[in-house]
Formats: C-alpha cells, sequence, structure tokens
C-alpha cells in the first residue's frame, strides 16, 4: 500500500485556492471527473457484457486506473501523441477526450471505441484489431499493442520522427509494470535518452502491483516470488540517465502535474522522463484470471482510494461543486458510456468479402504499368551489357564452378565500360549510390542502425553517407535490433521513410515482434488508417565461416507475413533499382542482400535514376527445356548450371523472382508452361519454404485456357534447399549445406 498518498497538500481550501489563481479551471475539473467516470464505465460495461457473453475476444481492462491516463492526457495538447498498451481503452478513452471539439465528437468518439470491441464496422480499426490493439491514429493516438512493451520501441521512433521534423509534439508512451522486465523496455528507453540529445518523449509506467499473477516486487500472499528486486520502476531511469519520477496513480491532479513537468522537458529539448504512477487494477489481468495471487484485504484498501470517489469528495468538499453537479457529472459519463454500447450493439459487422482490405497498401496499376514499361525498355539496354560481361567473366574462368560469383579486373571493366557506354560496379556500390540518391530526393528518409555512420555499416553499404548528411540522418545506435526495427515503425507513422540496417538477418530473430506485429500489422489492424512505409535491410547467407547464427537464410519466415514485402537482388542492377522502388513504396519491405555478393558481384548499372517494380520476375536466360527458379546468390549457380547444362544440349531457362512478396507467379507459370519441367533452387530450409510455396503456386496457376500449371509438368518439380540442419563453421561442411551447381545440373539431367 501506498503510505504517502500525497492528497493532504491538496485540501479543500487550496484547492479552491488553485482554482482561482488560474492552475486549474473549474471546466478542466468538471472535465477530469467526467473523463475518469466514462472510462471506469466503460470497463465495467465492457466486463457485464463479457460475463453474459455479448462480447468475444481478450479483454483487459483497468478499472482503478483511471487517474493515470485522465491526467496524463491533461498534461499535453492536441498536437501531441499517446502510444499505448494491451490494458489501454483508458488510454484511447481519454485521447479521443481531448481531441473531441463538441459534445457529439465526444460521444462519436466512445461509439468507436466501444464498436471496435464489439468487432463492428464502425469501430476504430474496422474491428480489425479489438481491444488490445484499439487506435485512432488519425488523431495522435498511436494504437496500442497485444505484446508487452511492444509499444516503447514504436513511441520511441515516433518521437525520433517528431525531433527530426521539427515540431515540438510529445509522445505519451503508457505501458504496465510487467513491460519494465523486457528487453524493449530497456532498448528504448535507452535510445529515447541517446539519440540526438534525447528524444520527446514521456514514459509512463501504471505500477498495478501485478505483470498478471506474479508481483512486481512484494505481495501479500505468503511464499509469493516477485518480479524485481527494486521496490520503484522509477529507479530503473538512472540507468539511462533520465528523471525518474514516482506518483500516486490514484490522485489524477498529481499525474497531471508530474506529466506536466515532464512533457515542459521533453518539448524544450530535456529528453525523457520515466514517471512511475502507483495504482491498481480492481480486476484481474483477463477474464479468465480468478486473482489468487492477492488478498481480499489488499483489494479492500485499494478501493478505499478510488481515484474518482477520492476527486469526487475533493471537488465538494472544495466548495467548488455540489454534490448535485458532482452526481450529474457521473451521470453524463454514465449515459455515455449507454449510448455508445447501443450505437456497438447496432452496428454492422464488417463484411467478409473485405477480408483482404488494407493488408497492403495497393499500387496504382497506371503506375505500375507504367514502371514496367519503363523497365523493359531499360533491360533492353541493360540486357545487352550484361550478356556480354557475363561473356567475358564465362571466358576469364572457365565456367569454374569454384568461381560463380561474376566479376572482372578493372582493365576488363575499362574495356567493357568504353565499348557499351555504361558503368559497371559491384553491388555494394549500387547499393549506395540508392540510399544516396533517395536521401537527396527525399528528406524523409533517415538511415538507422548499428555502425551505419562511421564505420559504413558492417558491408560498407552506407560508406560515405554520414560525412554527406550528417548524424541527422544517419544514426548509428546502440546494439538494439528491437529498438531499432521498432523505431522504425513509429518514425514511419509519422511521416518519415526510414531505412533500418540489421547486421545479419539472423538477428532479425530479436526483433521480429516489432517486424511482424507492428511493422507488418499495424495498417491491418489500425482498420487501413495507416501507412508504415520503411525499409529493413538485412542480409544472409552462407560462404564466410560464419557458422549457424550468422549464415542462416530465413526469408521464408517472413514471406509468410501478410503485410510484409520480401525483395532479394542478385545483381548490382537489381539491388539498386529495387531498393529505391522499396524506399519510395507505401508498404513496408525486407530488404535481404547476399554476404558475398557484396563486392563479388559485378554488373552494368545505368546512369540516372531508375526503378525496378517491386512483384515482377525477370528471365535472367531464356531457354526451352527446363525451368531454373532461383534467386539471391543461387541466381549465379543457376546461370553457371545453365552454360554446363547447355554442352548436353539442355537449354535451361532461369527466372529470377527478385521479390518474394510480392511474387511474380505468372512469368514463372509461364516459363513452366513452355519448358514443362521445374527445378527449383534455395539456399534456406527445405521445410515450409520459398521454394515449396513457388511449387505449390505453380501447379495450381490457372492459365487462361483453364488449365493449370500442373497439367504443364512433363515430370515432378524439384526442390533443391539447404541441407536440414543448422549452418556449420567448416568450410567443406558450410559448401555441402547448400545447392551446388553440380547439384542443379544432375537434377535437370535425371528430368530429362
Amino acid at each position: 500500500m501506498i503510505k504517502e498518498s500525497g492528497l493532504d497538500p491538496l485540501s479543500s481550501a487550496s484547492l479552491a485556492d488553485e482554482v482561482r489563481d488560474g492552475k486549474h479551471t473549474r471546466e478542466e475539473l468538471a472535465d477530469y471527473l467526467r473523463t475518469m467516470c466514462e472510462i471506469r464505465e466503460f470497463e465495467e460495461g465492457i466486463y457485464n457484457l463479457f460475463r453474459r457473453g455479448a462480447l468475444k475476444g481478450a479483454s483487459h481492462l483497468s478499472s482503478g486506473q483511471e487517474a493515470v491516463p485522465t491526467g496524463a492526457v491533461a498534461a499535453i495538447t492536441q498536437r501531441d501523441l499517446v502510444a499505448s498498451t494491451h490494458r489501454g481503452h483508458g488510454h484511447c478513452g481519454a485521447m479521443g477526450n481531448l481531441m473531441a471539439q463538441s459534445e457529439q465528437e465526444r460521444q462519436d468518439h466512445w461509439n468507436a471505441m466501444m464498436a471496435e470491441l464489439f468487432g463492428k464496422d464502425t469501430g476504430y480499426c474496422r474491428g480489425r484489431g479489438g481491444s488490445m490493439h484499439i487506435a485512432d491514429v488519425e488523431r495522435g493516438n498511436l494504437g496500442a499493442t497485444g505484446i508487452v512493451a511492444g509499444n516503447l520501441p514504436v513511441a520511441t521512433g515516433a518521437a525520433l520522427a517528431e525531433h527530426l521534423k521539427g515540431t515540438d509534439s510529445v509522445v505519451l508512451c503508457f505501458f504496465g509494470d510487467g513491460a519494465t522486465n523486457t528487453g524493449a523496455f530497456h532498448e528504448a528507453l535507452n535510445m529515447g535518452a541517446c539519440l540526438l540529445g534525447g528524444l520527446p518523449v514521456v514514459y509512463i509506467a501504471e505500477n498495478n502491483l501485478y505483470g498478471m499473477s506474479v508481483p512486481f516486487n512484494a505481495s501479500c500472499v505468503e511464499g509469493a516470488g516477485c518480479a524485481s528486486k527494486i521496490a520503484h520502476i522509477a529507479d530503473r531511469a538512472a540507468a539511462y540517465p533520465m528523471p525518474g519520477v514516482v506518483v500516486d496513480g490514484q490522485d489524477v491532479l498529481a499525474v497531471r502535474a508530474a506529466v506536466a513537468e515532464a512533457v515542459e522537458r521533453a518539448r524544450t529539448g530535456g529528453g525523457p522522463t520515466l514517471i512511475e504512477c502507483k495504482t491498481y487494477r480492481y480486476h484481474g489481468h483477463s477474464f479468465s484470471d480468478a486473482k489468487a495471487y492477492r488478498t481480499r484485504d489488499e483489494e479492500r484498501q485499494w478501493r478505499e482510494r478510488d481515484p474518482i470517489d477520492i476527486f469526487a469528495r475533493r471537488l465538494t468538499d472544495s466548495g467548488l461543486f455540489s454534490q448535485d453537479e458532482v452526481d450529474a457529472i457521473r451521470a453524463k459519463g454514465k449515459s455515455v458510456i449507454e449510448e455508445a454500447i447501443r450505437f456497438a450493439e447496432e452496428s454492422p459487422l464488417p463484411d467478409p468479402a473485405g477480408l483482404y482490405d488494407h493488408v497492403y497498401v495497393d499500387p496504382d496499376p497506371a503506375e505500375v504499368t507504367r514502371q514496367i514499361e519503363d523497365e523493359r525498355a531499360l533491360l533492353a539496354k541493360v540486357k545487352p551489357v550484361e550478356a556480354a560481361f557475363l561473356a567475358k567473366f564465362r571466358e576469364s574462368t572457365g565456367n569454374d564452378p569454384k568461381n560463380m560469383l561474376p566479376r572482372l579486373n578493372k582493365p576488363e571493366i575499362d574495356a567493357l565500360q568504353a565499348e557499351h557506354g555504361m558503368r559497371i560496379v559491384n553491388m555494394v556500390t549500387a547499393i549506395q549510390e540508392a540510399h544516396r540518391e533517395e536521401m537527396l530526393r527525399d528528406e524523409r528518409v533517415v538511415v538507422m542502425g548499428e555502425d551505419i555512420g562511421i564505420y559504413g555499416g558492417a558491408y560498407a553499404c552506407t560508406r560515405g553517407l554520414l560525412d554527406e548528411f550528417g548524424h541527422r540522418r544517419i544514426i548509428d545506435t546502440a546494439i538494439s535490433e528491437a529498438a531499432v526495427v521498432g523505431g522504425a515503425c513509429g518514425a514511419a507513422m509519422r511521416g518519415l521513410r526510414p531505412i533500418a540496417e540489421i547486421m545479419y538477418i539472423d538477428f532479425i530473430t530479436i526483433s521480429s515482434n516489432q517486424l511482424v506485429h507492428n511493422i507488418a500489422y499495424n495498417r491491418y489492424q489500425f482498420g487501413g488508417k495507416i501507412k508504415v512505409p520503411c525499409v529493413v535491410r538485412t542480409e544472409g547467407g552462407v560462404g564466410r565461416s560464419l557458422a549457424a547464427t550468422h549464415s542462416e537464410s530465413l526469408e521464408s519466415w517472413f514471406m509468410h507475413i501478410p503485410g510484409l514485402y520480401v525483395v532479394m537482388p542478385s545483381t548490382p542492377y537489381d539491388a539498386k533499382g529495387l531498393l529505391k522502388s522499396s524506399i519510395r513504396d507505401d508498404n513496408p519491405v525486407l530488404f535481404i542482400e547476399h554476404k558475398l555478393m557484396y563486392s563479388n558481384v559485378m554488373g552494368p548499372v545505368p546512369d540516372g535514376d531508375y526503378l525496378i517494380p517491386l512483384g515482377v520476375a525477370d528471365i535472367k536466360r531464356p531457354g526451352k527445356d527446363v525451368t531454373l527458379v532461383a534467386y539471391s546468390r543461387m541466381v549465379h549457380f543457376a546461370l553457371s548450371a545453365a552454360v554446363q547444362l547447355e554442352r548436353d544440349g539442355i537449354d535451361a531457362e532461369v527466372v529470377d523472382p527478385r521479390t518474394l512478396n510480392p511474387l511474380d507467379i505468372q512469368t514463372i507459370a509461364e516459363s513452366v508452361r513452355k519448358t514443362g519441367r521445374l527445378v527449383m533452387v534455395q539456399e534456406c530450409f527445405p521445410r515450409a519454404s520459398v521454394g515449396e510455396d513457388i511449387i505449390r503456386r505453380v501447379m495450381e496457376y490457372r492459365f487462361e485456357n483453364g488449365r493449370t500449371g500442373f497439367s504443364y509438368l512433363d515430370g515432378p518439380p524439384v526442390l533443391l534447399a539447404a541441407a536440414d540442419t543448422p549452418i556449420p563453421m567448416s568450410a567443406p561442411l558450410e559448401d555441402a549445406a547448400v545447392p551446388t551447381v553440380a547439384g542443379i545440373v544432375e537434377a535437370c539431367r535425371r528430368l530429362r
């Protein structure tokens, strides 16, 4: 129990004095009471609806905690933002009230909240998000996250965007005590404190004593453990450092005062603050929680300090309000929620025909057609140079299967460039150029990640950019993958076009919550009212004896995720054009490069600005006898195999999807219709993989004549993939763990 409630200094007389002195207005005090009542009525209404089976899904109630969102939101303006957690009805409720310009708008706000919990089409997120993902992203509410602490990196990224844009907006980030024991909490607070001298974000921990059943620090139940050895969450602020404040979360005015001070500090460049609000939830963690971890006496003590009752008494004891006026305010709050329930019950459910709406930002068909036509014209110039380059490479190496990545020496390159009038560059140069050109073109493009500034990235893809664009656009971060990816999400939601570099794709696993549940899902689960235009660049693949945790090919994991594009280039031309298109696209893109291709793969790259449309495959080598589908490094294995097969009289067509999602299945299927045979080559593991998906989709593909791809196959499709084992370190084992040129050749011969 809180011993120092902080209520004594706010006696009846002093509250009246503060109103006379202009610290509060009578209208503000009435609104605080009404907002708390509306939040309480909303929560209790939900509780009763669930008990009688009128609502489905998950719902985490915050009855007892109303003073925190009410007081905190009272300290900000309509230009500020909030980011919420799974127990977020109060935050959404208070923010919507702040944004409402009339009684009708206020009622509409609660209607939309309630309708969302009913899964109705009139809900804030059109029934896609529900209780745990409620948001009003169009009016300052960046949304709730269903996974504990998932919102902290997003809020930090949003604050980064506001700082870089030069606004004076501040982000309030709400979370529970359970979040403070997660990695995302520490990564986010460290990033908020470190980046650019400190970001305009206020971290607000609602310490209701229990993460779920485990107490934060202590329990009245004998023998119970604890989640933390410290009594106060605010003590953790010293690690960053930033101010740490403990406030009575049952006192709406104390919360408002603490948050107002932190907001002013953040707004004027002082950086973040960690505020711990000591509060209590009356209900269990969720409806399945029997609350066996706490005592009836503990619950009784906290109910005696109910934030609504305390504040209502203070208003009447001060003489500022009569009991009738207070009762009328409470009755108004009740009637608003009763109307919201009626509205939600009578609202229509979403039409199942709209199930796929807003998974992606749909491209403009005319723009896509134009891009395809532009690239077709450009390829007519690039392909002859590429053919000459590869021919020279084969001549130099004799098509050595141990030297498949095309690279020439400087005199050979100079000769080709002079003959064809087109540059020959390596892949890392192409990627550097794509970054630079897009940053010059659009000031919203920023790059963030580990060692990307002075060091230029682990593979030099951002080398030289710091000198040209400075620390505000080339942002070195701590080793904090979750914060980097989540920060990119928040920044993208607030209007930037961030590129987040993750050094190895293996490390994406650390940030997968942010990549999947926020970056990929936010547009859909927030009802299509937001775009998340960011690129997460990373690299994968074997070849440097780095063993299992630095050599994986995990593209299949993320190809599985709706809402996320996956791009994997094989040539410098593709890398530059695809990266530029990815940066400009309104959908989030996971852009995966191969670690062996940066300096070891060369090719022609045109001068000037060009784009390669996402979702369009490229036929790297035309043929008529067998279709080889490969991407990234395996394209070069397939091309080498095709040269060997030609000696056997087998004319192989090599198709590079270039983007795995969206996938140009039409080009692949048309190739299979022509050749009758399909060999899929990939460096990732075989089970539930890219290749399995492509093979299935080819066989199911229905042509204009009604036949399927299956009916055109003259033999079983073949999948060549990585061995079903972690990647070993030793070079001969590593080579044996992925497809080989000899293996591709043999697979094609067997199909003959």
